[in-house]
């Protein structure tokens, strides 16, 4: 197998990594705006709405990914809206009150460093 490697000027998107830069900000507002343009209406307000309802509720199943002994969960809600990166093992999530080791606090990482945090699940 080749060991083939991209140099900067391979990648014309590169410059979109600098997500805070001028250029890529002002290249996702204008994404934002042929989206909104699209698909703005009352429908999308009404549902947009009721989805952050539904992804903000205290009482929804977290789900989870099995790695080793633990299940992992990346929990937002309206206190944790970057997330809170938590495990857990399967006797406790099978119980009526599971009890979860915060591994990492997106929000007060991001608070701390002063930068905008984001979690993903994997």
């Amino acid at each position: 197998m080749n060991d083939v490697r991209l140099t900067d000027t391979d990648d014309r998107y590169r410059w979109l990594e600098d997500v805070q830069g001028a250029d890529a900000l002002r290249w996702v507002e204008a994404q934002n705006t042929r989206t909104l343009a699209a698909l703005a209406g009352p429908d999308f307000e009404r549902d947009r709405a009721a989805f952050r309802a539904i992804l903000s509720a205290s009482d929804k199943i977290p789900f989870v990914v099995k790695r080793g002994p633990f299940l992992y969960n990346l929990w937002q809600d309206k206190d944790n809206p970057r997330g809170l990166w938590r495990r857990t093992t399967v006797g406790s999530y099978r119980s009526p009150s599971t009890e979860w080791d915060v591994l990492i606090d997106v929000d007060a990482l991001g608070r701390k460093k002063g930068e905008n945090w984001v979690g993903m699940a994997a």
